[in-house]
């Protein structure tokens, strides 16, 4: 079946859809009230957003799958993602390595551990943890005051005990030395303090201890005392309480060239009891609404716990839906805040303000071992401190420009970007057209001794690594590094070898490259634009009465100059998609001096 005929044949319903490229590719997941609203949407006029754009000139099939609500849907969406990491959706970087700590409440006697595959089983899941080593010090806390039992598998009865028994750390179910209403009440304590409710668990304890003095155990007495005081210094080592008794989330995400980092404060009894950051790969072209919609969904479909208000930092799509799904996973309203001034105002700049900072170190770290990286599997004699990407960019030969773009330490040094229109080259030759950019950078380097590159890298692969040798060659560079990227399936080529470098698609060397290369395409392209605005803008052709840009756009697109355009015949231009019969006799007869035509 045709795409045509799918669109024909979308369900009124709710769902996800999946676009699909040429290759069987996901392009992008998303889900929809209604299936054949939301995807009839992206081919209506209204839809001229750049990167729906961008998509829908990849897009070649469709496939959906009908749910039976709103809320299966956004799980639904969430697991697809997960599962094939589409190019267009904005998703979590490492969505699969976040641990939580799992509470087994779908057990007589629950326990808690580690783990990083929460799963929808009945039991609860605290996390995720951005912070590994917080996320172990959370669950020692709960082993000290909450003496759960740590046997793996469902319990088992036993004669003796084990030795987390004799050390104070398990209240040994197995051997029935805790009843279950007792133990039950340990792990309703584990669920609160994981969620923060210190408030309302030192309010348990306290009728726990009262409880025990009543019975005359006084041990387990002095051991909740003990836990009291523990508990109550955690809270009092919390930073901000201006929200009191308030449960909140405040949410933000920063973004910069195709990385973003979302950060979320959570606040518990009115008092900030934690920040998690995620780092995020950025679709191309997104806006802050497609980056915060995209992370909220994907933060709430896994926490176990929603608050009842959720400050944003910004404007999302699909506000209402976010709400009424987030109201069913709460079990209660939830409302989405988007604060203006105040206090709430200022702790979303203090937020946005973290995450700039930790993307801004991660970049950093990234940028480091993707040069070490590339060193590595490029067999480079030193770290490739400085790059230079090269790129040309035309309309079927017309127009040619070039670029040279410049990063220095793995960032871009745009004073030193250069641009070149393309002057020898005559007809589509693309070969050609990089040659002579770079011939023209590097005898120009020469010449003035300026910085020659640690490596240089060109859109293309084995066809352009070869013109550029060339090039070098004649200039007695031929030391010089030079890689080419391949756009069809981002493969690396150096010179000597006919096969592509194993570099991993994930890793941070390939990502480097690609940033490099999509920089002097944009670069290039611009300039091209630029300058093929100015011709069209200097053309005769303004003189004639009924053409207009983008006439004249088609015109000189499809033939090289007025005099060429001049010696066509009518039926040749009239050939030309938007020009017409009429429209190309009144053009001819212009150009040709024949003005009665135009005569009052």
């Amino acid at each position: 079946m045709s795409l045509e005929n799918k669109l024909d044949h979308l369900p009124d319903k709710p769902g996800v859809y999946i676009f699909n490229d040429r290759h069987g590719r996901v392009l992008y997941v998303g889900k929809a009230l209604s299936l054949k609203k939301r995807v009839r949407s992206y081919f209506g006029e209204g839809c001229t957003s750049a990167r729906v754009e961008s998509l829908l000139s990849q897009l070649q099939d469709l496939e959906w799958i009908v749910t039976d609500s709103e809320t299966e849907a956004y799980l639904l969406e969430y697991n697809l993602i997960k599962r094939h990491r589409p190019t267009y959706n904005i998703r979590l970087r490492d969505d699969k390595s976040y641990p939580y700590i799992k509470l087994t409440t779908n057990e007589d006697f629950p326990k808690a551990f580690l783990t990083r595959n929460p799963r929808v089983d009945g039991a609860q899941y605290f996390g995720p943890y951005t912070n590994v080593k917080a996320a172990r010090r959370a669950l020692a806390l709960i082993h000290r005051f909450f003496p759960l039992r740590r046997c793996k598998g469902k319990l088992r009865l036993k004669i003796r005990p084990c030795l987390n028994y004799h050390i104070k750390e398990c209240t040994a179910p197995c051997v029935d030395k805790i009843d279950r209403r007792d133990y039950l009440s340990l792990v309703r304590g584990v669920s609160l303090f994981l969620q923060g409710h210190h408030r309302e668990l030192l309010s348990q304890l306290k009728q726990d201890m009262d409880e025990a003095c009543r019975k005359e155990e006084f041990e387990r007495a002095a051991k909740l005392r003990d836990s009291i005081a523990a508990i109550g210094r955690i809270g009092q080592t919390q930073k901000v309480s201006s929200f009191p008794g308030q449960d909140k989330d405040l949410i933000g995400i920063v973004s910069e060239r195709g990385e973003g980092c979302g950060m979320v404060f959570l606040i518990r009894e009115g008092k900030l009891i934690d920040k998690k950051h995620f780092l995020l790969k950025v679709a191309p072209r997104s806006i802050e609404k497609d980056i915060l919609t995209s992370f909220l969904k994907q933060y709430y479909a896994e926490v176990s716990f929603v608050p009842p208000e959720v400050l944003l930092q910004g404007e999302t799509h699909e506000r209402m839906a976010i709400t009424r799904w987030l109201s069913v996973r709460r079990g209660g309203r939830v409302n989405l805040v988007i604060p203006k001034r105040g206090k709430k105002f200022r702790l979303i700049k203090l937020l946005e303000k973290n995450a700039y900072m930790l993307l801004k170190q991660e970049r950093h770290g990234e940028t480091g071992k993707a040069l070490l990286q590339l060193r590595s599997y490029m067999n480079l004699k030193r770290k490739p401190s400085r790059i230079e990407g090269f790129d040309v960019s035309n309309i079927h030969g017309r127009y040619p420009t070039g670029s040279v773009v410049v990063f220095e330490e793995g960032k871009p040094a745009k004073s030193e970007y250069r641009r070149f229109g393309v002057k020898r080259v005559k007809g589509i030759d693309d070969f050609a057209m990089l040659s002579e950019v770079i011939e023209r950078r590097y005898r120009r380097l020469v010449k003035e001794k300026g910085t020659l590159p640690h490596l240089i890298l060109v859109d293309g692969g084995k066809g352009q690594v070869s013109s550029c040798l060339r090039v070098l060659g004649d200039l007695n560079l031929d030391d010089l590094p030079v890689a080419g990227l391949a756009k069809e399936l981002e493969e690396v080529y150096v010179p000597g070898k006919s096969s592509p470098l194993n570099i991993p698609p994930n890793s941070a060397a390939l990502k480097l490259l690609q940033e490099i290369r999509d920089e002097a395409h944009r670069f290039a392209h611009t300039y091209h634009i630029k300058s093929r605005g100015k011709r069209l803008r200097a053309s005769s052709l303004d003189e004639i009465p009924g053409v207009g840009r983008k006439t004249k756009e088609l015109l000189l697109t499809r033939h090289k100059s007025v005099d060429q355009i001049r010696s066509k015949s009518w039926t040749k231009l009239a050939e030309i998609p938007g020009i017409g019969e009429k429209r190309a006799r009144k053009i001819l007869d212009y150009l040709s001096g024949n003005l009665d035509a135009y005569a009052p």
